[in-house]
């Protein structure tokens, strides 16, 4: 199958010279905490050895994907883990496709089932496919100490998380922009709050894809050491949080990542959808995002007022899953400026001025070969 066309969108869309961002964090911090953890360093370096060791990136791939601060990113989301699960939560966040590697329908087929074969069968001999032997390497790892439940909803969450990343590059090679509803609902799967993972089947988008309501669901009990069972962890105004959450990180990451994925030819956004189905320029697209973030913060912070009583334990570990849930916003929110991946060496003017310079567009990588 042929490479995703360019979309009629982007072709068709006249762009300012730069841009003004809202500040999202000014107003999440207001209600979430944000700290990081201490483990960070020591963690990388052993995070990055044993990336290195797969041979996944190599020559300036390899050296943008370190600049990046994917450990920052990690311990300002798991600020509470310790350094054995954080280790391993590091790891999860390894990048593997960004600039469109699987740019294809077919590749990207390739490697969900291969992805998810890997984890289904989780004792076979690793997958030839680097990024799938990383992730059963992983899971591994967490089946000698996570819960039952806990793994059972880590590849329930994964399985959602690659089929809608799958249904989002068919939605790119036919050049469909779904609708709103649409949008938000594929979005809460793509992101890797679904997964936990650092953006590995996304294209352009990278991290904003992968770091959503599985995130929520699975990883982050894990490194708190939490055994929520079904009746607190399936509580539809706790399932509400959850899905909160994760759309108060992904619509502002949608935000700042619009001027990079834009460039790369992505329209996966919530900004572009709201421009084609509502007929907004760019910046009334931004504004519109912005204000459904801010009633989204509303929400979440009505929801857990309104919350009911579980019962002595239950209670306080629900409190530390929901603190981890706004440790992992915030953080994410703020490691937006703090890394060069949306804004080069301009991050922190940006943060400072929330003025970015619309950027050219980006020639994407060469695809990569999918082998079981």
């Amino acid at each position: 199958m042929s490479e995703f066309p360019a979309s009629q969108l982007i072709a068709s869309t006249i762009l300012p010279s730069q841009l003004s961002l809202p500040d999202v964090s000014a107003y999440t911090s207001k209600a979430f905490g944000s700290k990081t953890n201490p483990h960070q360093r020591e963690a990388e370096i052993e995070s990055y050895q044993w990336f290195d060791s797969y041979g996944i990136h190599t020559g300036t791939k390899r050296q943008r994907f370190f600049e990046s601060g994917f450990g920052l990113m990690t311990a300002m989301c798991y600020p509470d883990c310790n350094f054995a699960r954080f280790r391993i939560t590091m790891d999860l966040f390894d990048d593997m496709t960004d600039g469109g590697a699987l740019d294809t329908v077919d590749g990207m087929k390739r490697a969900v089932d291969v992805t998810m074969k890997s984890l289904r069968e989780p004792d076979s001999p690793p997958p030839k496919f680097k990024v799938a032997a990383t992730v059963q390497h992983c899971y591994n790892r967490m089946r000698q100490d996570g819960n039952p439940a806990m793994l059972r909803r880590f590849v329930d969450a994964l399985d959602f998380y690659t089929q809608a990343c799958f249904q989002q590059k068919v939605n790119r090679s036919t050049d469909t922009i779904p609708t709103m509803e649409e949008y938000i609902q594929l979005r809460r799967d793509t992101s890797a709050m679904k997964i936990g993972f650092g953006g590995f089947f996304t294209s352009a988008n990278g991290l904003d894809r992968r770091f959503a309501k599985f995130h929520l669901e699975a990883i982050l009990e894990y490194t708190l050491d939490l055994d929520l069972p079904d009746q607190v962890a399936d509580h539809p105004l706790v399932t509400e949080l959850a899905l909160a959450g994760n759309d108060i990180l992904t619509w502002s990451n949608d935000i700042y990542s619009f001027p990079i994925e834009f460039a790369r030819g992505d329209t996966h956004n919530l900004v572009c959808v709201a421009m084609h189905h509502n007929s907004l320029d760019l910046a009334g697209a931004i504004d519109f995002v912005n204000q459904l973030t801010r009633k989204r913060l509303d929400e979440y912070v009505e929801i857990k007022a309104n919350l009911p009583s579980f019962g002595s334990g239950l209670d306080e570990q629900l409190a530390r899953y929901l603190e981890g849930i706004e440790y992992c916003v915030q953080g994410f929110i703020d490691w937006t400026f703090l890394t060069p991946r949306y804004f080069g060496a301009e991050a922190a003017q940006v943060k400072e001025t929330g003025v970015v310079n619309i950027i050219a567009p980006i020639t994407l990588d060469t695809p990569v070969t999918i082998e079981a």
